[in-house]
């Protein structure tokens, strides 16, 4: 059991250093991604510093309210607590809010720190009655003020945005990330109350993967700014023997020749107007099989057959729409596409187009 709790420490470790790897290279660009890079560096810090705490202590047996595991816990759920409220109010994360927020967290830890320096030592609490016996020393006193502090901080994770966005409509995803980062900590709660390792095998993964959600979430923008290739009409389709020069010459030549036969078939015969046109169907028409097709189309800037069939569906129903009147309904149809949602999810993802309630009840 512990090999499986050093793996999942390491994994938990690296997974949060190269999130925090790609958002300080996004940082260059906007700094709105920087405190996101930062909290994401402080979590990979803290597990490679668990990692090595595991690997020195063969049989780690925290007991109940281990100040090291409260620590932790105090200074993720402060992280947590202001990553989603980064991404709600943009700008808002200024030093001086984020060092007034975590002063008292600050202010604990530099009295455990002074303390280790001091040559103090804290107590191992195996039960409740340990407790009891030890509630008025200084060290589990400290231990109950971080545990408060915490639940301070997890209370903020589900609330903060609710409390400081009240006039805005919070997407979804950042709410559900608040309420899971929640539990996820509350979680944690459990295992300094009453440890096991499997447990914190759980809570490590259970960690790793909303933190994951999270930056995914938080690179969509990125995502949404990178456009596919520009469509370049194509006069005349390339010839036998130019493919047949490609191919001893240059691979990618080869590619782009082929994709320019594929090109010319799509703009001039149209043969995404039929509903029922596919990959299979683009195979027999190119004399190509599926996966060479595929290649030839990745090696221009898409991700997949369906991707580019459907985009030119989305463009040859654009022109539509502008040839016709207002008022008249959307022709998905003529365009290949067999339901209206379908067509309007298309024209949103591939020409930025929103149509209005008219076009939608037409």
């Amino acid at each position: 059991m512990l090999s499986i709790v050093l793996m999942t420490a390491e994994l938990t470790a690296v997974c949060h250093l190269m999130l925090a790897v790609v958002m300080f290279y996004f940082a260059r660009r906007t700094v709105r991604y920087l405190s996101q890079a930062w909290i994401m560096l402080i979590f990979g810090l803290l597990y490679s510093a668990t990692f090595l705490t595991i690997y020195l202590d063969k049989t780690p047996d925290p007991g109940l309210l281990h100040p090291g595991m409260l620590i932790n816990l105090m200074v993720c759920s402060y992280l947590q607590s202001i990553y989603p409220l980064g991404m709600a109010l943009p700008g808002y994360l200024q030093w001086g809010r984020m060092w007034e927020y975590a002063s008292p967290a600050i202010v604990l830890i530099l009295i455990y720190g002074f303390g280790m320096l001091t040559g103090s030592s804290f107590v191992i609490l195996k039960d409740a009655s340990d407790i009891g016996r030890y509630m008025l020393t200084g060290d589990v006193l400290l231990r109950f003020a971080a545990l408060g502090l915490s639940a301070f901080y997890i209370i903020n994770i589900f609330i903060i945005p609710h409390r400081l966005v009240r006039r805005l409509e919070l997407p979804r995803d950042i709410i559900a990330y608040g309420t899971l980062v929640g539990l996820v900590s509350l979680l944690y709660v459990w295992l300094t109350i009453n440890f096991s390792r499997s447990g914190y095998v759980a809570y490590m993964l259970a960690f790793t993967i909303a933190n994951l959600a999270l930056t995914l979430r938080v690179l969509l923008p990125v995502l949404d700014l990178m456009r596919l290739p520009a469509i370049q009409p194509i006069m005349a389709p390339p010839t036998d023997a130019e493919l047949l020069a490609s191919a001893e010459d240059d691979f990618n030549a080869e590619n782009r020749l082929r994709f320019e036969r594929t090109e010319y078939l799509m703009q001039h015969d149209k043969p995404f107007t039929d509903p029922q046109f596919n990959r299979d169907k683009l195979c027999r028409l190119t004399g190509l099989n599926r996966h060479l097709l595929l290649q030839v189309i990745r090696s221009q800037g898409y991700n997949d057959l369906h991707e580019y069939i459907s985009r030119y569906r989305a463009g040859y129903l654009r022109t539509l729409i502008e040839a016709q009147p207002a008022a008249a309904p959307i022709p998905h149809e003529a365009a290949g596409f067999k339901t209206l949602k379908t067509a309007q999810a298309a024209l949103l993802k591939y020409e930025g187009l929103s149509l209005g309630e008219n076009k939608e009840e037409g």
